[in-house]
């Protein structure tokens, strides 16, 4: 069957990657942006080459304009033209919007879908009830934009358990759980060698390392303070925290009030070579995420990434992170803004090497399981075929 997937995520070689495992990957068409900012622009992704690939001009790069905010994140305006021409040229059947359903982006697509007699699909990471937070007049806005795109739609594909949960309450069309993309295996996979990232010499060092927004949702101040306790007992301990965001100075004050600059190492935004590096170099995986105004992990690929690093995670039972870290099994998962539990389960695996191999071991062998990119593939596949 041929189906059209439409949207900037898979603009990305590495979530693109998942569909390079499709079963039937010569029906599957992709109509991605030009090229698609993040970061304020400092980073720049453009689309993989691939003969299924259409590109077109992408507007509203984030979530911050004013009055609409995220409303049309994404927009594509080509989309109608590709679809017609792939419905009339490659008999199309289906359209997969990977956006929100609270997003006019997906409602356009959505919309057209119908006038040209497809099935639509569309993604949600959404863990939160949508009646706890669409409030005031942007909210009731939005309302209306997500019961039409339910309406509209054939089937919703959701990122994580609580999504399922959620529109399992709000409509009998086929639900599946499916994260946007799946994991590369091959290339997060540790490696034996020195144990350096860049110029850092971190032979016979204890590293904990976190990756990800930089910003209080992420708990980076709780697990300074944990990580300063650590240091007195552990003394060869670094820590290592990469990536970049509104909380980047607030952090590094911090860092300084406490006089651990030579003990916390700093990096911004990380590309995917940079980013195996450092995971192969480290010993412990912290994200210690918390809920924050109307927002709880939705998923965490970076958790992931580090699991199949071999790497145990300690993290919370926030948002969906208990369906990528096991607690006890790969992790070990505390209650958020819980600075004494971060400083315990820290202070446990840093005293004990068998644990932490104990614990990666089963972290690669779970998220192998569940999350690599051919698992997820063949998820979509099966999902996409009952359209058919």
């Amino acid at each position: 069957m041929t189906t059209l997937i439409a949207g900037y995520a898979y603009v990305r070689e590495n979530f693109f990657a998942t569909f390079r495992h499709y079963p039937e990957k010569e029906n599957l068409y992709f109509l991605l942006p030009k090229s698609w900012k993040i970061k304020g622009g400092k980073v720049i992704y453009h689309p993989p080459s691939d003969p299924n690939v259409f590109t077109a001009n992408a507007y509203f790069h984030h979530s911050r304009y004013p009055v609409i905010g995220g409303l049309l994140k994404g927009w594509l305006p080509a989309f109608p033209l590709v679809a017609w021409r792939l419905k009339r040229n490659q008999q199309l059947r289906l359209v997969y919007t990977p956006s929100e359903p609270i997003l006019l982006t997906t409602l356009y697509q959505a919309l057209w879908a119908k006038l040209f007699g497809l099935k639509h699909v569309f993604f949600s990471w959404e863990n939160i009830p949508y009646r706890q937070k669409l409030k005031g007049l942007k909210g009731a806005l939005q309302k209306v934009v997500l019961k039409l795109n339910i309406a509209l739609s054939d089937g919703i594909i959701c990122g994580n358990s609580k999504c399922l949960e959620i529109f399992s309450a709000l409509t009998q069309k086929p639900l599946v759980q499916i994260p946007l993309s799946g994991l590369d295996m091959d290339y997060f996979s540790s490696q034996s060698g020195a144990k350096r990232f860049r110029d850092l010499d971190l032979e016979n060092k204890l590293v904990f390392t976190f990756v990800g927004a930089i910003g209080i949702r992420k708990g980076i101040n709780l697990m300074v303070e944990a990580f300063k306790a650590v240091l007195a007992e552990f003394p060869h301990s670094f820590l290592i925290i990469a990536g970049s965001g509104e909380g980047e100075r607030e952090i590094e004050t911090l860092i300084e009030k406490h006089n651990l600059g030579e003990k916390i190492i700093r990096h911004s935004w990380l590309n995917h070579k940079e980013l195996k590096e450092l995971l192969n170099a480290s010993d412990v995986f912290l994200y210690p995420s918390l809920p924050y105004q109307g927002w709880e992990e939705q998923f965490g690929y970076a958790m992931a990434e580090a699991s199949l690093m071999k790497l145990p995670v300690i993290s919370t039972f926030s948002g969906s992170i208990t369906d990528v870290v096991k607690d006890n099994q790969t992790g070990i998962l505390v209650e958020p803004n819980d600075s004494q539990a971060l400083q315990r389960a820290m202070f446990k695996l840093a005293s004990d090497e068998g644990l932490r191999r104990k614990l990666g071991r089963a972290g690669r062998q779970f998220i192998a399981e569940n999350f690599s990119q051919r698992v997820i593939a063949e998820k979509f596949h099966n999902f996409f075929r009952r359209f058919q």
